[in-house]
């Protein structure tokens, strides 16, 4: 049986009684629906606020994040420079050997101080570059000829500026990356390696070669080494490429007299000098040579060398 409240009105109460008893029991209820709708209310404000500060906190989380410095790549052995650097050892062209670059860590530029017995020749490349393959076919052999002979030191920077030019195969980077893990694993071939790859050139605006077209003149170059493919295959080197490439065309080349970035390939640094002469013209490269090592200047006379602006696209 129900308990009838305390407050309920007798079996005889009187009309207004009644009516005062109905008014209580209305302003009862409506000061309980009053207490339940502020606690709704104050739920939902909570809910919103702790919705907005986790909104606020994400925030902070992405933008801290994008502002801390991304970590570099760790590099390849014998290119902590950011290129291969090779000196006549035994009548022939050897690789300096280097450790490779540790990831978080910068390049360290040649110090040509201990080569002064030689012209110092830079030179930056993409595999691409249509004006580096007629340099190649122009100059390689000699090159190679005069690094064997000691009368100068080559360093070879491969970078990977015209992707946009191999019908989004990303030849520039692919190619790069085989070279960089052609010096980390078989650097002797290098040399020939870069040849190869140069007698072979796609044409721009093609899809490149295919990694395995890559392998095999590799392999027509002697590189036998499986664990190039291995980093082929896997990239191993690719976004070391690329923050190569960034840093060619975005700060000041280190081995410049008159600091610049990089602004074509191909690019030929003599003894601190760009060279400007013909990129086709043997013997005014050689003479740009001979007398960047008798300290008459590195200026060959000859034109201006056909360059192709850096793609906004890497």
């Amino acid at each position: 049986m129900s308990k009838k409240p305390s407050n309920a009105p007798s079996p005889g109460a009187s009309k207004k009684q009644r009516q005062q008893h109905i008014r209580e029991l209305a302003r009862q209820e409506r000061e309980r629906h009053e207490k339940r709708e502020r606690r709704v209310r104050w739920a939902w404000q909570g809910g919103i606020g702790l919705v907005i500060l986790a909104v606020v906190a994400i925030v902070v989380v992405v933008i801290v994040t994008s502002m801390k410095p991304a970590t570099a790549a760790a590099g390849p052995k014998n290119m902590i420079s950011d290129g291969i650097l090779f000196t006549s050892e035994g009548g022939q062209p050897t690789p300096v050997e280097t450790p490779a670059m540790e990831e978080g860590a910068s390049p360290t530029p040649t110090d040509y101080s201990q080569y002064s017995d030689a012209a110092n020749v830079v030179v930056y490349l993409d595999y691409m570059c249509p004006y580096c393959g007629q340099f190649e076919q122009a100059n390689g052999e000699m090159l190679n000829q005069l690094t064997a002979s000691g009368d100068i030191t080559l360093e070879i920077h491969p970078i990977a500026f015209l992707n946009n030019l191999s019908q989004g195969t990303e030849y520039s980077t692919r190619s790069a990356n085989a070279m960089a893990a052609v010096a980390n694993y078989q650097p002797e071939a290098f040399l020939d390696a870069n040849t190869a790859l140069f007698a072979n050139q796609p044409a721009e605006n093609s899809e490149g070669l295919t990694d395995d077209e890559i392998w095999s003149t590799l392999q027509s170059a002697g590189v036998t080494d499986e664990n190039v493919k291995k980093a082929m295959d896997n990239e191993e080197f690719s976004k070391w490429v690329g923050e190569v490439t960034d840093r060619a065309m975005d700060e000041n080349l280190p081995y410049l007299d008159e600091p610049a970035p990089l602004s074509g390939t191909p690019t030929v640094i003599i003894n601190g000098a760009l060279y400007e002469g013909s990129i086709t013209d043997t013997g005014a490269l050689a003479q740009a040579i001979q007398q960047a090592a008798s300290g008459t200047g590195s200026d060959s006379g000859g034109d201006a060398p056909a360059t192709e602006e850096p793609s906004t696209e890497k």
